[in-house]
């Protein structure tokens, strides 16, 4: 009758703070529902008559806030700079020419967000592919070996040769579930441009912290397939699976900013680096 045993809305505590700036410079209590799923993708916050974008949250997530009731934001004001294009450099020497199509979603909760330019950058590939991932590699040498500068790249290679890393490969998403330790199913993969996830994506993480996302076809059977290193990568957990699954599978695992590769005719896994 007087509502008595109604669980209250659940909120958090989210500290401002500008980059570079030591103190908050907003402290609020904000109902968890009004906060972004993650805020891993690209956010913008107004706030008063300013624009401020979103360069880091601690924790990142929903789930993660929800249950520690607290997050901190670094927020960086908006601006427009006058660049001269001619003194760009691109931070990565490759990058595929493909991108994954993406779909709107309800919810962002559980997803893995990562970067446009991860997509196809250290993957597997059917080794029947050999040959014109020779001829890529030849061309990402080239732009180490011509157009690098300082920190960055004069020039982007692009790789436009192989549409289908994994032509004639009958792997099951479930396989994997089968050959590694997965500990974690997350429920889709986005890309922090936009609040929209892969079609068909999928990524699985190892109780190592390792990640296998892609996507697959209507069958569930793989069709792309990337490799996603923890920031504390211990190769020699992974090495000797990494190396029965590209065998088994007649595959080539290839890391193509680093221009290294593993498998057949290649190297061991135990010497990623």
């Amino acid at each position: 009758m007087f509502g008595w045993g109604k669980k209250k809305p659940k909120t958090v505590e989210i500290t401002l703070i500008e980059r570079g700036k030591d103190e908050a410079f907003g402290v609020s209590q904000v109902l968890v529902d009004q906060l972004p799923d993650t805020f891993e993708i690209n956010t913008t916050l107004h706030l008063g008559d300013v624009d401020w974008q979103v360069v880091e949250a601690m924790p990142a997530t929903k789930a993660e806030f929800r249950e520690t009731g607290k997050v901190t934001v670094v927020l960086v004001k908006q601006e427009i700079f006058d660049i001269d294009p001619t003194k760009l450099l691109f931070s990565l020497p490759t990058i595929s020419n493909d991108l994954a199509m993406v779909e709107a979603v309800s919810s962002l909760e559980n997803v893995l967000v990562l970067r446009e330019d991860d997509w196809r950058q250290f993957e597997f590939l059917s080794f029947s592919l050999n040959e014109l991932v020779q001829q890529e590699v030849q061309d990402i040498l080239a732009i180490y070996h011509t157009q690098r500068e300082a920190a960055g790249f004069k020039q982007v290679h692009v790789r436009k040769r192989i549409a289908e890393p994994l032509p004639g490969v009958a792997l099951p998403l479930e396989s994997l579930a089968h050959l590694f330790n997965i500990e974690k199913r997350f429920s889709g993969v986005a890309f922090n441009n936009a609040a929209a996830t892969i079609v068909n994506g999928f990524a699985r993480q190892t109780g190592s912290g390792w990640i296998f996302w892609g996507q697959t076809d209507a069958q569930n059977n793989l069709v792309v397939l990337c490799l996603l290193p923890p920031h504390d990568a211990d190769a020699a957990i992974m090495a000797k699976k990494i190396d029965d699954f590209v065998l088994a599978n007649d595959l080539l695992l290839v890391d193509w900013v680093s221009v290294r590769q593993y498998g057949k005719d290649a190297d061991s896994f135990s010497l990623y680096e």
